[in-house]
């Protein structure tokens, strides 16, 4: 069972003091953790990376905050359709906040929006970094020359492009993304359309296979929460891709 802290403010955690190495009379670096948060439905804690933040603005209105930006004191909610749209109906934000708290209906359906834009904008900057191929050929060269963090299909591919990409995958051990169209691909990588694209590892990360993690309060079924990425934009893309993948079958 998973420890609790008081609701919407940040659970105890330990502090990351360097100790020293035995004989070696240097220190070893500090572990970066993920915060923890408590999510307001379930009661149970979880990193910022599995839940969203929520904010009530100044007409007591609740707004998704998708990048953890907005002022005032946070709400945390597990990031998943179910759990958003208990939040709402029950009025858990309100309860959570100790005021006046308005969740508009389609609060789930904001967020899933919110989260689409959040990965495509990255997947553009990752596109001007130079870690992401669009194309069957360019991806097929990915796979070979880089470390292929993800692959991307278009939701609404064709039989034959979804067998590529099968193939693709299985070569490199990489999970298929397929939340979003061809268009919206194409629109954030700066072509007309994209059914295939490959996220790549970045720097001394370049080579070799993606690597896989195994942990506790990972979905078994969420390809993307699998997967740790070697660089920060590469990880921070599959981050969000698992936060999305909560809330299919919405907007």
């Amino acid at each position: 069972m998973m420890s609790q802290a008081p609701v919407g403010e940040p659970s105890a955690e330990t502090p990351d003091t360097p100790s020293p190495e035995k004989g070696s009379g240097r220190k070893k670096t500090p572990e970066r953790r993920c915060p923890e948060r408590r999510c307001i439905v379930s009661g149970e804690t979880g990193t910022t990376a599995t839940l969203v933040r929520f904010a009530i603005g100044p007409d007591d209105q609740v707004v998704p905050d998708i990048e953890g930006k907005l002022p005032g004191r946070g709400i945390w909610v597990t990031s998943n359709r179910d759990a958003v749209e208990k939040a709402a109906q029950k009025g858990l934000f309100a309860r959570a906040a100790k005021q006046n708290a308005k969740a508009p209906a389609d609060l789930a359906d904001q967020v899933e929006a919110g989260l689409r834009r959040r990965v495509l904008a990255l997947l553009g900057l990752a596109r001007k970094a130079g870690q992401v191929m669009a194309g069957h050929a360019k991806v097929e060269e990915a796979a070979v020359k880089a470390q292929v963090v993800a692959l991307f299909l278009a939701s609404d591919a064709g039989k034959e492009g979804q067998k590529n990409a099968k193939a693709i995958a299985a070569g490199t051990d990489a999970p298929i993304v397929a939340e979003f169209s061809a268009e919206q691909l194409g629109l954030a990588l700066g072509r007309p359309n994209v059914v295939h694209a490959a996220l790549t590892a970045s720097g001394a990360a370049s080579k070799g296979r993606a690597r896989h993690m195994e942990a506790p309060d990972v979905h078994a079924g969420d390809l993307a929460r699998n997967v740790l990425p070697a660089d920060k934009l590469s990880g921070l893309i599959m981050c969000e891709v698992g936060r999305l993948q909560g809330f299919q079958g919405g907007a």
